[in-house]
């Protein structure tokens, strides 16, 4: 009798065993979307739980797309001087946040940018940049008082405005895929959208997830640092993947949100650390545009601090409240 007490004890063990194994059982899945290279993975018991996320990646995707033309975005575009369009409730935050960051960098981030990008056409190797004329009306069609909006709609009052949510999308995108899957049960992951990272709770071995800087000068190489970081994005942007090359000259995908023109500084990289995906995506590009001497002047006057690091020629330049969690640099850290 005891023996079979015992036996069926083991089996209760194991069958708690395997449950257990289940609920820690590792899934990856990488795919396209938003222009960009997606690998996630989770540690879920749920088997469908990758196929939510991606789902909800693209209906994001499908919102959120300048250059998709069956998108919100590109309908309130196409309509731009002429009616206004009911946005969905997601749509209305993206560009909501947007104009927050807008504030915050003093125009530096600006969701009307579309009519300067579409003009410089990066992602096409066409040997051509924008004429100083053409530029000045694209400035002129993305000033911030074009754009109207309330909790329902969203209009763009002259022909011609376009709004370019690509500064921010991939980061509220991270974020919101991170709540849903942590919504059904997932408390280990992490969310790679293109140099997008959003991490769920820490690693399957309890520590948390240690997180590769990219070297800019070394884009294959070894990381500039490493991060220790659980529950919050790690977003960088930098200058050495998206650009085109004109008669010898490099012009990057940043743009001068007062004239237009590219920016190529010796600021190669920016990354942000906290919790606020979209924040830390719109950040990220507004301190690329800003520069480092700018970009402190903006973070100081920040209702919360999230974490900075400035990668330049030179020297990394990171936020004092990251200095516990920089567990690596490949060289001496200067904090702030």
């Amino acid at each position: 009798m005891k023996r079979r007490i015992i036996v069926a004890a083991l089996l209760i063990l194991a069958g708690l065993s395997s449950l257990w194994l289940k609920a820690e059982a590792e899934q990856v899945r990488a795919g396209f979307a938003m222009n960009t290279i997606i690998n996630m993975r989770v540690y879920s018991s749920n088997d469908d739980v990758l196929d939510d996320a991606y789902k909800l990646l693209a209906e994001l995707d499908n919102m959120l797309s300048m250059y998709n033309p069956n998108s919100e975005i590109s309908r309130i575009n196409s309509l731009a001087g002429n009616e206004k369009l009911s946005a969905s409730p997601e749509v209305i935050e993206v560009v909501e946040a947007s104009k927050k960051l807008y504030d915050f960098t003093h125009g530096i981030f600006n969701p009307l940018i579309g009519s300067v990008t579409q003009l410089w056409k990066i992602n096409r190797a066409d040997g051509k940049i924008p004429t100083s004329e053409s530029l000045d009306i694209a400035i002129k069609l993305s000033d911030i008082n074009n754009l109207e909006i309330d909790d329902k709609y969203i209009f763009l009052k002259r022909p011609g405005c376009i709004l370019d949510l690509g500064g921010i999308a991939k980061g509220y995108a991270s974020e919101k895929i991170a709540d849903m899957l942590k919504a059904k049960g997932v408390k280990s992951g992490i969310i790679d959208l293109g140099g997008n990272v959003y991490t769920i709770g820490k690693n399957p071995d309890g520590n948390n997830w240690r997180i590769g800087v990219r070297n800019p000068l070394e884009p294959a190489g070894s990381p500039a640092l490493v991060l220790n970081v659980n529950d919050c994005a790690v977003i960088t942007s930098g200058n050495y993947e998206r650009y085109k090359i004109v008669d010898g000259k490099k012009y990057s995908h940043f743009f001068d949100t007062k004239t237009g023109e590219s920016i190529m500084s010796d600021l190669l990289s920016v990354t942000l650390v906290t919790p606020d995906g979209s924040l830390a995506d719109g950040l990220a590009t507004a301190f690329m545009i800003s520069g480092v001497d700018e970009g402190k002047k903006i973070y100081e006057n920040l209702p919360d601090k999230p974490g900075v690091i400035f990668i330049t020629q030179n020297e990394i330049i990171a936020s004092e409240n990251l200095r516990d969690i920089i567990t690596r640099a490949n060289q001496e850290v200067k904090f702030f």
